[in-house]
C-alpha cells in the first residue's frame, strides 16, 4: 500500500440535494422491473464522512429524509412509484485494502447499521395489484433494508469495484457540414495558448491541447498534490473565499449573472462545518470540450460563429494519480456532473442570442484589424505631392539664388550647385520625414496578441486618441494628438518657411523648434510605459508594428532637420550674420567668437586663465558625472512598479518592478534610441557645456520625464476604457514611479536651466548687475546702448533685464527680512 493515497475528511450539519436522476440505474426482481430511477429531495442530517487509505466511512448522527421515484414494469402493467423514507443511518465502515497505485483490491465491511421508516408510498397511476404488494414492499423496506445493504449490496458493490476499469474515452463527433477544423482557426489556437501560458496558481497548472477536429482536451494539473483546509468552523477558507468572490465578480462583469444564479442552484445546500484534502502525490484532471459547428467567414478564419443552442458539448470527464477516484470520475460523476455543467454553458451562450438569431460571434474572441499599409489612395498621393513639392522648392531655390545669393564672408556668392544641394538635401529629409509621418499615423502603431496568435486590440494614432477622448480626458487626448499629428507637421513647415523663404535659419522661432522637437519622443516612452501595463506574458503581449518604426524613425529625423537647418545650411555665409558682410565687418556672432577665443588666449598665458580652465575642467567633470548617475539609475534599478488587478492578479498576483533596459529591451531600435537620447546625450551635454549645443536638441530625458508621468497618471483609467467599461472585475492596472525616476527629474530641470543661461544669460546678467559698481554698469548700458545690436541679441538682453529686475527685487527683499 502506498502512503501517498488521497484523503478526504468532511463534516457537515445538514445537506440538501434535490433533482438527482440515476438513468442508468435499473434493477429486476423475478418479473418485477425497476428503472429511471430519481430522488426529488435527500436530506440528511449532521454527519461525517471520511475517506483515506484504511477505510470508508460514513456517519449520520440525526435522522435523514429521502424521496426517491422509479418506474416499476410488471408484465404489461407499468406505474411510477414514490417512496418517502426516514432513514436512521448510524455508521456504515468500510475496510479497504490498496495497492501502490492507491486502487483498492478488497473490501472488508467492519460497521454497518441502518435503520429505515416509510413515511408514505404513493403509485401513479394506481394498479390494483400494486397496491397489494404495497404492505409487502414497506415490510421489505424497513425490516430487510439493512441485511439487504450490509450483507448482500454493499459486499456485491465492493467486488464489483474492485474489478471494474475505466470506460473508454468517447471519440468526439466529426463537423458538422460547413465548420471549420478547430487546430485551423487563430482565435483557438491562441485560446489553447493562453491556457498553457498560465502560470500556476494556487498549485494547479491549467494545459489544454486541441488532440481531435472538434475537440479540446483541458487538464488540470496539482504537481504538488494539495493539502487544504477547504471549511472552518462553517466558513470557506479566506483563499478560497477570495477566489470564488473574484470569479463571481469577473462573470458579473462580463454580463454573465444568470451564470451565477445557475451555478447556485446547482449547487446543494451543504452547509460544511470543517472539511479537510490532503492528496500528497501529483495528479490530473482533465475534460474534453467539444465543438462541432464552427464556422468562419473570412479567408483568415478571424470571424468566426457558433449555433445559440447547443454549441458546447463536454465528454470524458477523467482523473489521473487519484487511485479509485479515477473509476468514480470516469464512470459515475460524468454522467452525473457533466449534463449539468454542459447545459448551463449552452444555456448562458444562447441567453446572449436575440430572438430568431440562429448564430453568434464567439464571445470576447474578436480580432482587431490591424494595418501595416497605408490605403493605396493615401500613400500615392503623400508620395505624388511630395515629389511636387520637391520640384517646387528646387525651382524655388534656383529663383532666389539667381535674384538675391548668399555670399560668402569676402562677397563672393557661393555656388549654384551649392545652393542646390544644400536646398535639395533640405527638402528630401524634410519630404521624406512628412511621408514617414502620414504613414505612421494611418497605421496601426502596436497591437495587443492574444496567445501569440490574433490581435485581440490595435493601437494607432486616431484609434488611441478617440478612445483616450471618449474615456474623458481632453486634455491627454489634446497632447497625444497635438504632439504626434500636429506639431511635427507645423514643426517642419516652419523649418521651410524660415530657411527657404526667409532665410532666417537661426530665427528665435527655429531655435525654440529645434529646442522642443525631442518632445516629439514622448509617444515613443508613452508607449514603452504602456507595455508594461498592457502586458501579461504568454497571455497578452503587445507587439510593435511597422507604423510605430516609421514614427520614431520620422522623429529622429525632423530632430535632425531643425539641426541641419540651424547649424549646417548656409555655414558661414551671409544668410547665418545680422547683415551682409564684408571682410572688414564681420558680425556680431563672428565678433563674439573672436573675443571669446582672445579672451581665452590670455587667460590661458596667465596663472589665473589657468585656474579658469581648471576650474571649468573640474566642474564640467563634476556635471558628467551628477548627469550619468542621475540617468544610469533608472536603466539597471527598477524605475517603475505595475500592479495588476481583478481576476488577472490570480494570474499574475506579484507587481512587476522593471527597470528601463527590461522595458526597453523587447526591441533593439527602441532600446538603441531610449539609451541614447535618455543617457548619452545628456552626458555629452553635461561635460560639453556650453560649447556643443546641438545636443540639447536631443537629450530627450524631459520628454521621457513627461511620459511616464502623463502615461502612469492615466495607465489605470485608459486599460479600463480599452478593455470596456465596468471589466475592473476582470483586469485593471495601475503603475507608479520608484526612486530612481527621481533624479532623472532633477537633471531634467538642472538640463533646462543651463538651455535657459546659455541662450539667454540671466544669471550671468544678474550676477554682474549685483558685483560691479553702478558706475561702470552705467558705462557699459550707455556703451551698449550705442552699439548697434541684432535682433536676437535685443531679445535676449530684454529677457535678462526683467529676469534680472525680478531677482534683484528678490533679492533685496530678502535681504530686509
Amino acid at each position: 500500500m502506498s502512503a501517498a493515497c488521497p484523503l478526504f475528511a468532511v463534516w457537515w450539519s445538514s445537506v440538501l440535494l434535490t433533482g438527482l436522476e440515476f438513468p442508468g440505474l435499473s434493477t429486476s426482481f423475478l418479473t418485477v422491473k425497476l428503472d429511471n430511477a430519481s430522488c426529488s429531495r435527500v436530506s440528511i442530517g449532521e454527519g461525517s464522512g471520511t475517506l483515506n487509505s484504511s477505510q470508508l466511512s460514513v456517519k449520520i448522527d440525526q435522522p435523514s429524509n429521502v424521496v426517491c421515484s422509479a418506474g416499476i414494469q410488471l408484465g404489461a402493467a407499468s406505474t411510477n412509484i414514490t417512496v418517502d423514507l426516514a432513514v436512521h443511518l448510524n455508521e456504515i465502515t468500510v475496510g479497504r485494502e490498496l495497492d501502490d497505485l492507491c486502487f483498492t483490491t478488497n473490501f472488508i465491511v467492519d460497521r454497518c447499521s441502518l435503520n429505515v421508516k416509510v413515511n408514505d408510498i404513493n403509485m401513479v397511476p394506481k394498479f390494483e395489484l400494486f397496491e397489494m404488494f404495497k404492505p409487502i414492499a414497506q415490510y421489505i423496506i424497513e425490516e430487510k433494508s439493512e441485511t439487504l445493504l450490509c450483507n448482500a449490496h454493499l459486499p456485491l458493490l465492493g467486488n464489483k469495484f474492485v474489478i471494474s476499469e475505466v470506460k473508454p474515452e468517447k471519440p468526439a463527433p466529426p463537423p458538422v457540414d460547413g465548420a471549420v477544423v478547430l487546430n485551423t482557426t487563430p482565435v483557438f489556437r491562441g485560446v489553447t495558448n493562453v491556457v498553457n501560458n498560465i502560470p500556476v496558481v494556487f498549485g494547479v497548472r491549467l494545459g489544454a491541447k486541441m488532440h481531435e477536429d472538434t475537440a479540446t482536451r483541458t487538464n488540470f494539473t496539482l504537481p504538488n498534490g494539495v493539502n487544504m483546509t477547504l471549511y472552518e468552523d462553517g466558513a470557506l477558507s479566506p483563499a478560497i473565499s477570495s477566489l470564488l468572490a473574484s470569479v463571481e465578480d469577473a462573470l458579473k462583469a462580463l454580463s454573465l449573472d444568470g451564470l451565477v444564479a445557475n451555478i447556485s442552484q446547482m449547487i446543494p445546500a451543504v452547509n460544511v462545518t470543517n472539511a479537510v484534502v490532503d492528496i500528497p502525490s501529483s495528479f490530473t484532471m482533465s475534460m474534453d470540450v467539444v465543438v462541432t459547428d464552427v464556422r468562419c467567414s473570412d479567408e483568415a478564419k478571424l470571424n468566426c460563429t457558433i449555433p445559440c443552442s447547443d454549441a458546447v458539448l463536454l465528454q470524458n470527464l477523467r482523473t489521473v494519480g487519484l487511485g479509485d477516484i479515477n473509476k468514480v470520475a470516469g464512470n459515475n460523476m460524468e454522467d452525473l456532473l457533466l449534463p449539468h455543467v454542459e447545459s448551463l454553458i449552452n444555456s448562458v451562450l444562447a441567453s446572449n442570442c436575440t430572438a430568431g438569431e440562429e448564430r453568434r460571434p464567439l464571445p470576447l474572441l474578436h480580432a482587431a484589424e490591424v494595418r501595416d499599409v497605408p490605403p493605396l489612395s493615401l500613400w500615392l498621393t503623400a508620395l505624388c505631392m511630395s515629389v511636387v513639392a520637391f520640384a517646387l522648392g528646387i525651382c524655388w531655390s534656383i529663383y532666389r539664388h539667381r535674384k538675391d545669393p548668399a555670399t560668402l564672408a569676402d562677397g563672393s556668392p557661393i555656388s549654384q550647385c551649392r545652393a542646390l544641394t544644400e536646398d535639395g538635401l533640405l527638402l528630401l529629409l524634410t519630404l521624406s520625414a512628412t511621408f514617414l509621418l502620414v504613414w505612421s499615423n494611418s497605421t496601426t502603431a502596436a497591437a495587443v496578441v492574444v496567445g501569440g496568435e490574433f490581435n485581440m486590440l490595435q493601437l494607432s494614432l486616431m484609434e488611441i486618441t478617440s478612445k483616450i477622448f471618449k474615456a474623458g480626458h481632453v486634455d491627454l487626448a489634446i497632447g497625444f494628438f497635438f504632439f504626434s499629428g500636429v506639431y511635427p507637421y507645423v514643426k517642419l513647415l516652419c523649418i521651410l518657411v524660415c530657411t527657404l523663404g526667409f532665410r532666417k535659419p537661426q530665427h528665435a522661432f527655429v531655435r525654440l523648434l529645434d529646442c522642443t522637437g525631442k518632445f516629439s519622443f514622448i509617444d515613443t516612452f508613452a508607449m514603452v510605459v504602456m507595455v508594461g501595463g498592457l502586458e501579461l506574458s504568454g497571455i497578452a503581449e503587445v507587439h510593435i508594428r511597422p507604423g510605430f518604426y516609421c514614427f520614431l524613425f520620422a522623429t529622429i529625423l525632423t530632430i535632425f532637420v531643425g539641426n541641419y537647418a540651424l547649424y549646417l545650411w548656409r555655414r558661414n555665409t551671409s544668410v547665418r550674420l545680422d547683415q551682409k558682410c564684408s571682410p572688414s565687418e564681420p558680425s556680431h556672432s563672428e565678433n563674439d567668437v573672436v573675443e571669446a577665443e582672445r579672451d581665452d588666449e590670455l587667460d590661458t598665458n596667465s596663472s589665473k586663465g589657468k585656474k579658469c580652465d581648471l576650474m571649468r575642467f573640474v566642474l564640467r567633470g563634476l556635471n558628467g558625472a551628477a548627469t550619468a548617475v542621475c540617468v544610469l539609475l533608472m536603466w539597471f534599478i527598477p524605475c517603475l512598479r505595475y500592479n495588476v488587478g481583478g481576476l488577472a492578479s490570480v494570474v499574475q498576483p506579484d507587481s512587476r518592478d522593471m527597470a528601463m533596459f527590461e522595458l526597453t529591451s523587447g526591441s533593439f531600435t527602441i532600446l538603441t534610441v531610449c539609451f541614447l537620447t535618455t543617457v548619452l546625450v545628456p552626458f555629452l551635454f553635461a561635460i560639453t557645456y556650453p560649447n556643443c549645443s546641438v545636443t540639447a536638441s536631443w537629450c530627450a530625458a524631459d520628454a521621457l520625464s513627461v511620459a511616464c508621468i502623463a502615461g502612469l497618471v492615466q495607465l489605470g483609467k485608459f486599460v479600463s476604457y480599452i478593455i470596456g467599461e465596468g471589466m475592473e472585475a476582470i483586469y485593471t492596472a495601475e503603475a507608479k514611479l520608484l526612486w530612481p525616476m527621481y533624479p532623472v527629474f532633477a537633471f531634467v530641470i538642472w538640463q533646462w536651466i543651463l538651455v535657459i543661461e546659455r541662450e539667454f544669460k540671466p544669471v550671468r546678467w544678474v550676477w554682474q548687475h549685483l558685483t560691479r559698481p553702478r558706475s561702470t554698469l552705467s558705462s557699459d548700458v550707455a556703451a551698449d546702448s550705442r552699439e548697434p545690436i541684432g535682433e536676437d541679441k535685443r531679445h535676449n538682453r530684454l529677457f535678462g533685464f526683467f529676469f534680472a529686475l525680478f531677482s534683484t527685487q528678490f533679492f533685496h527683499g530678502s535681504v530686509k527680512a
